[in-house]
């Protein structure tokens, strides 16, 4: 017997993606738009954050917050010590508190098609962001990142450009880089269009139907050594 009903479950996946929305405004953008105070790390006290939750929806529960943070394959945040924090995302400096890292061979980067020769010919730059975030494998690269589409897919050659003195930071479900050469960019894939012309939803097949498999985001959690 199911223990919940789908519109019960549904409910539920609805309120994990508003605190998690929730979770990335306050830790990764706009922390004083909130009375939240970071550290060099970005970390904050998690009584302070699940207060400040409660102040738009006051059903949070701290065990709302421990389900978005430990339950998400993206691994976006972490609790540790009583205090919480985004790995990675952020659009203000922080100290990532990991040491750089030997990349593997090929990371990949999925770009908008409208931007893909720029990128070839000038390389990529953080935008919005303090580092670049590249996936593992290109088709997971593939799936995230876009607005308008399906992605285009850049392949870095980042075990060379690590030997070249570039810095790479694990963080579990990503890595991360200040900048990439175009020395180190090739074309992988072009944006391929779905016969349905909608971009494919992950873990939705084709037609729309859910896919046995459940999307993967390149790797199991993995950190490097805090500073």
């Amino acid at each position: 017997m199911a223990l919940y009903t789908t519109e019960e479950n549904m409910a539920w996946n609805r309120s994990n993606v508003r605190i998690s929305k929730l979770l990335s405004l306050m830790l990764r953008h706009r922390p004083d738009e909130f009375g939240i105070e970071v550290d060099r790390y970005g970390s904050a006290d998690l009584g302070s954050v699940l207060l400040a939750i409660q102040d738009r929806d006051p059903d949070v529960e701290l065990a709302h917050i421990e389900s978005v943070v430990n339950d998400s394959e993206k691994q976006r945040f972490l609790i540790e010590d009583g205090r919480i924090r985004a790995r990675y995302g952020h659009s203000f400096p922080v100290e990532l508190g990991v040491d750089p890292t030997p990349p593997p061979e090929y990371l990949y980067k999925g770009v908008e098609p409208s931007q893909l020769e720029r990128i070839l010919l000038e390389g990529i730059q953080p935008e919005d962001r303090q580092y670049i975030h590249l996936s593992f494998e290109a088709s997971v690269a593939g799936q995230l990142g876009g607005k308008n589409g399906p992605n285009a897919v850049v392949r870095v050659d980042a075990l060379r450009a690590h030997e070249a003195g570039v810095e790479f930071f694990d963080c579990g479900p990503t890595i991360l880089v200040k900048e990439m050469d175009k020395e180190y960019l090739a074309l992988e894939s072009e944006a391929q269009i779905p016969e349905t012309e909608h971009r494919v939803t992950p873990g939705v097949a084709p037609g729309g139907n859910v896919s046995d498999k459940p999307v993967s985001y390149g790797r199991k959690r993995k950190f490097g050594n805090k500073r």
